[in-house]
């Protein structure tokens, strides 16, 4: 009680002697200063993290009473605390998640290593070793559980109320991190009740929130070991996402994409016809790298050499097919029809 009404005591005094009028404060400040400055700054959160992993992080005082403070400064009226706390905040979030999968792998070693001398034979079985191990065990499950808390708690106390701020440079922060939580700590996030704050920001009407949003998600469908836990997300939300590649923003359009590649060589029989004549007519788009991510998901979806098709298969003269004649053809019949839909759209404008 005592510390939290210390906490109200600091963000009270800060509030009231921040000067707002300038507007003006390092994180949103141009210049290569800055930048440094934003970088060293997140630097310092994540190795304040690590020189604490071993114990300090678990005493119940130092991590407590930080993470008590930041979560009070990131619901600060105050734009610049606010931003600074939760930038704060979500990079701790990132530290600790490494600091559990430290622990994660500890956990699993010292299990095997009790498994082991366990099964050794009586004689042999040391029962000083085997109680170290069991003693260790305990320790690192505690200081999971311990982690765990900490994370969830900073999740429910400021990543759920941040992630939707009115500043979009908080909500573009908030989409990063978790992107990086869900595939390095994916036993922990990677679930449709985190997935679907992702979902939903898909919608935002800032550019660079919606960016981050899709570059959060490429690594997740990427990866053979976690795409799997993608299914009930992707028939949710696969609309939302085609219909991103007509984005407004070219990044956001390029990244969509090259997301809805991604979708097709996890879940080929998701997308529609309808799906897939979206991108392809992006082919002809006048802005090259759109054009050119179209171009990618027309070869993976249309144009996959089937040397089988032509094997055996000779031409006129007797010459044995290319592979890749098939190939050709298709691509001049892609073109053709393309010609015709634009016609007859010409035609009824």
């Amino acid at each position: 009680m005592q510390a939290s009404m210390e906490h109200a005591a600091i963000i009270r005094r800060m509030t009231e002697e921040f000067d707002e009028e300038s507007g003006e404060y390092p994180l949103i400040m141009t210049g290569q200063t800055w930048k440094k400055f934003r970088n060293n700054f997140c630097d310092f959160v994540q190795v304040l993290v690590k020189q604490c992993q071993y114990s300090i992080i678990y005493d119940q005082y130092l991590m407590d009473n930080v993470i008590s403070l930041l979560t009070g400064l990131s619901d600060s009226q105050v734009r610049a605390i606010r931003h600074t706390a939760t930038l704060a905040a979500m990079k701790m979030m990132t530290a600790l998640v490494d600091v559990a999968l430290t622990v994660s792998v500890n956990l699993d070693n010292t299990q095997r290593q009790y498994e082991a001398e366990r099964q050794k034979a009586r004689d042999k079985r040391a029962s000083d070793r085997l109680e170290s191990l069991m003693s260790k065990r305990q320790e690192l499950e505690e200081n999971m559980d311990e982690l765990k808390n900490m994370l969830t708690y900073m999740f429910k106390s400021v990543f759920v109320h941040r992630y939707r701020d009115t500043l979009p440079e908080i909500r573009a922060i908030c989409m990063a991190e978790i992107g990086v939580w869900m595939k390095k700590f994916h036993q922990n996030f990677l679930d449709d009740s985190c997935l679907k704050y992702i979902g939903w920001t898909l919608h935002d009407k800032v550019g660079e929130v919606r960016l981050k949003c899709l570059q959060a998600l490429q690594p997740l469908y990427a990866s053979e070991e976690l795409k799997g836990k993608l299914e009930l997300f992707t028939s949710k939300f696969k609309d939302r996402i085609v219909a991103m590649t007509l984005d407004k923003e070219y990044d956001v359009a390029v990244q969509a994409v090259r997301l809805v590649i991604s979708i097709l060589k996890c879940h080929r029989d998701i997308l529609t016809d309808k799906d897939c004549e979206h991108v392809y007519e992006l082919v002809y788009s006048s802005h090259r790298a759109v054009a050119q991510a179209a171009g990618e998901f027309l070869n993976e979806r249309l144009f996959v050499p089937d040397e089988e098709a032509v094997a055996g298969i000779r031409t006129k003269r007797g010459k044995k097919r290319l592979p890749n004649t098939p190939l050709i053809r298709d691509l001049v019949q892609f073109f053709i029809e393309s010609e015709v839909r634009s016609s007859v759209g010409k035609v009824y404008e």
